[in-house]
């Protein structure tokens, strides 16, 4: 067991995590990080559509977008159309790359591999390797619809 994992806790081979700005981008998926806007976590966004409509905020519990996701070679991993997430339930980096998107607005989100699936290979039902792990990720993301949770409004005592 020892022999499969190295000293810094990596597993032998799998080398380090992703860094978008160091990384080739497939020329179709438009990503110029010199271009975005990178997050304190390391994602970068560009909007490519400003919204107009409510924005998404640690409030948000639901929201409804169309979307597609690439790795850097351009290979497509995933797409869905009007499509409800709960921001809880998605990689870390998704997340952060929706803060403050706005209904209406379509972005752009490159994701490191550490906010997204790092050590993991995503597989489809065959089994086919779709996300190999370590791999940078890349959404286009128009949003559609978000419900913010309203603050409870503080109560006062009665006398």
């Amino acid at each position: 067991m020892s022999a499969a994992i190295a000293c810094n806790d990596e597993i032998t081979g799998l080398g380090p995590p992703s860094d978008p700005a160091t990384e080739t981008f497939a020329p179709a998926l438009g990503v110029n990080i010199a271009q975005m806007t990178r997050l304190p976590s390391g994602v970068y966004i560009e909007d490519l559509i400003d919204g107009t409509g409510d924005s998404v905020t640690a409030r948000t519990d639901t929201l409804r977008v169309t979307y597609s996701g690439f790795i850097k070679t351009g290979d497509m991993f995933d797409s869905g159309t009007n499509v409800e997430f709960q921001p809880a339930f998605l990689v870390p980096g998704f997340r952060d790359g929706l803060q403050g998107m706005r209904v209406g607005g379509r972005r752009r989100i490159v994701i490191p591999s550490a906010l997204g699936y790092g050590r993991i290979s995503i597989k489809d039902p065959s089994g086919k390797i779709e996300i190999p792990r370590q791999s940078t990720l890349i959404f286009n993301v128009e949003l559609l619809r978000v419900h913010n949770v309203e603050p409870t409004p503080p109560t006062t005592p009665t006398p």
